[in-house]
């Protein structure tokens, strides 16, 4: 379903993501909330208080489209692969949700200046602030899976290996499943089962001649194999 709304998009002529258009109304509306608060505080405008709380409310309202947004995009773009600016993204996501929604709680209290009302909304503008940095860490971080042609690669490994290596083997721990656990495997010396160094190379030889029990996967074509690769290295 949702590769069908991509396709659909970009038969419109629409390739882009669609998490970062939306993302930037909950930002905008807690930034402002922010600083309403501040100034209500300080020149004791209950009104402008009173604002800042129904700008956190339209916040809540437009996070979850959102973050929904997000996820659909890593799904697509990058298969669902757990690096870490995603995860921190996905952290920062789930508190953000959380200090959103006691902020407006607290703001239903008739208190002008209260601490603990601009404390949460700081922490709010803190949490979004993390958020965009990780999200700028997916896009040019050195170390991140690329959006693009890399990130498309990726997504296509991840669904390669879905089909032919998930049944026997671990993405997110090293324990044995039927074969040995591959997470980390481009960080390692050695392959667990056959004790060749960890290399492209090999790789490719060990999926076509395998070791042990290993399926063979001769017939896998050559931008499979490439995509396969490049998806292992983000484990």
């Amino acid at each position: 379903m949702i590769e069908t709304l991509y396709q659909t998009l970009e038969g419109i002529g629409y390739t882009h993501p669609l998490h970062p258009p939306m993302v930037h109304l909950p930002v905008g509306l807690i930034l402002g909330a922010f600083l309403f608060l501040l100034i209500a505080q300080i020149f004791l405008r209950p009104g402008l208080a009173k604002t800042a709380r129904h700008c956190m409310v339209l916040a809540l309202v437009s996070l979850i489209p959102a973050i929904l947004l997000g996820l659909m995009d890593w799904q697509h773009r990058f298969g669902g692969v757990l690096q870490f600016p995603i995860i921190m993204k996905l952290i920062l996501a789930g508190a953000l949700l959380v200090l959103v929604c006691v902020s407006i709680v607290l703001g239903r209290q008739d208190e002008v200046r209260s601490l603990k009302h601009l404390v949460v909304y700081a922490l709010c503008t803190l949490t979004v602030s993390g958020i965009g940095y990780f999200g700028g860490e997916i896009v040019y971080g050195k170390n991140s899976v690329q959006t693009s042609a890399e990130a498309g690669l990726v997504g296509e490994g991840a669904a390669v290996f879905q089909q032919k290596c998930a049944a026997c083997h671990f993405t997110d721990k090293t324990d044995n499943k039927l074969g040995p656990g591959l997470k980390g495997l481009f960080k390692k010396q050695k392959m667990a089962s056959s004790g060749l160094s960890v290399s492209e190379s090999n790789i490719r030889a060990q999926l076509k001649t395998p070791f042990r029990a290993m399926p063979p996967f001769a017939d896998l074509p050559p931008d499979k194999m490439d995509a396969l690769i490049e998806y292992l290295k983000t484990l």
